[in-house]
């Protein structure tokens, strides 16, 4: 069974004006059907991809009403494949709840209030789920099925896959995040939010692996293909220091798609 996983790179207060960055991956069976990035009429105020098949979403921010980006990722144990629970609620729909919120404190709350009459957030299918706004950033967890785990990151660079944030165990972490350190020096030394594609385009679409010079483990690098599994999609979004969102979405692996901006 795959190691499913998908990328997720938070930078915090590291380039000037821009104290938010997150760039992502999407990786997914490619026969699972999702809407690309648009504004949603059921969920006020937010643009995020939505899983036709579940009705959830692995990434969305708030573009009105707050400054909060929500993204998903299956977790799974070390040296076991990722792994959903038959007729458990949707691990995305928990998503579009912590989007009701305005920042990362009433996104914890909107999560909390969502239990009501529900499903407590052990009984969900294993999760990453990364809360973050201008000014806090926290990944929620339950991946031990017991409890549930609030980490908080630091200003700085964070990378996140199915373990925990910049676990080494994780072949992918171990041979991406030098290379996210490196655009994270260049945000340090300035950068515009109009060449954040530039920037990022190149390493989010990369197929290198320092870690596997013989190229047998596909899933360590950042953008994938295999037979039938893959990455899906690319999102890099940030907030400027005048909490705007700048949106920016390849609906396809980005390697080969353009980068487009979504404004609606």
């Amino acid at each position: 069974m795959l190691r499913r996983m998908c990328t997720l790179a938070i930078f915090r207060e590291v380039a000037p004006g821009l104290p938010l960055i997150v760039a992502a991956n999407r990786d997914e069976y490619l026969v699972r059907a999702a809407d690309a990035p648009c504004a949603l009429k059921d969920v006020p105020g937010v643009v995020a991809g939505r899983d036709r098949e579940a009705g959830g979403t692995w990434l969305g921010a708030r573009r009105d009403g707050g400054a909060l980006v929500a993204g998903l990722l299956n977790r799974r144990l070390p040296g076991a494949a990722a792994s959903s629970i038959p007729g458990t609620r949707s691990r995305g729909l928990l998503c579009l709840d912590a989007l009701g919120g305005v920042d990362v404190d009433t996104a914890l709350a909107a999560i909390d209030r969502a239990r009501g009459g529900g499903p407590v957030l052990t009984d969900y299918s294993r999760f990453n789920l990364l809360l973050a706004d201008p000014s806090r950033a926290v990944v929620v967890d339950n991946g031990s099925g017991i409890e549930v785990r609030h980490t908080e990151l630091g200003p700085g660079l964070s990378v996140l896959t199915n373990l925990d944030v910049n676990d080494p165990r994780c072949p992918r972490l171990a041979s991406a995040v030098p290379r996210f350190e490196e655009v994270a020096a260049r945000f340090r030394a300035g950068v515009q939010v109009k060449d954040l594609v530039g920037v990022l385009q190149p390493l989010l679409g990369s197929h290198d692996s320092s870690l596997d010079p013989s190229e047998f483990d596909e899933l360590s690098r950042l953008c994938i293909h295999t037979d039938g599994y893959g990455t899906r999609s690319s999102t890099i979004l940030a907030y400027d220091d005048r909490n705007r969102l700048h949106y920016f979405h390849a609906d396809a692996a980005p390697c080969q798609a353009q980068f487009r901006e979504i404004r609606s």
